[in-house]
């Protein structure tokens, strides 16, 4: 029976710098011809998905805060069951960009207990989960750099959704270490890239 694959999720804020990141790591991963899947919650090419992705870039109508936390629910338990449960099944390491750390830092604080217990009841959790810290004022600048913001990416938002990293993990009994994401690109994957060999995730 093939051994279970590992499971790494990149985290944070938007703007903090994950997208680069998860670039980083898989070519890194492919450099030593390891078997990787790289994924990305929300999906954009399922029913669930295309709906978040419309109402978060303001092109559907909005929908109270918990409704469209659960929308993000409902997105990855069926992320979860087609593509990344059959990786890990076929031992490969899959590396995610966002899971439901980012459904609990970003639902209201009275439902995170709820939404936290939810999620991980229906899908695995992960190995290790990097959560890239970074001040809100230079994510927001980045972002609005790139021309993509959401209805998320504004500096108080931020602020409150960094606190709600902090919150899932004092609660989530996940393993989850967070890297300074001030510095060179370089410089934060090298960081990364050490706690996850301490791990012996790779």
């Amino acid at each position: 029976m093939k051994k279970k694959g590992k499971f790494i999720v990149i985290e944070g804020i938007g703007g903090c710098g994950k997208d680069t990141q998860v670039v980083l790591l898989g070519k890194y991963l492919d450099k030593l011809k390891k078997d990787f899947l790289i994924t990305r919650e929300h999906t954009r090419d399922t029913p669930p998905g295309a709906l978040i992705e419309r109402i978060i870039k303001k092109k559907e109508d909005q929908i109270e805060a918990l409704a469209l936390q659960l929308l993000y629910v409902c997105d990855r338990r069926n992320h979860f069951i087609n593509v990344i449960k059959s990786a890990l099944d076929k031992g490969k390491i899959v590396v995610g960009n966002r899971y439901y750390p980012t459904t609990v830092a970003y639902t209201p604080q009275k439902w995170k207990k709820v939404v936290l217990k939810l999620n991980q009841s229906i899908v695995d959790r992960p190995d290790l989960v990097i959560v890239i810290d970074t001040d809100p004022e230079v994510a927001v600048s980045r972002v609005d750099g790139r021309g993509d913001a959401d209805i998320f990416d504004w500096a108080e938002s931020l602020k409150r959704c960094r606190k709600g990293y902090q919150w899932y993990a004092k609660n989530s009994g996940d393993k989850v270490v967070f890297i300074d994401g001030n510095g060179t690109k370089t410089e934060v994957f090298e960081k990364i890239l050490r706690e996850i060999k301490k791990r012996k995730i790779i």
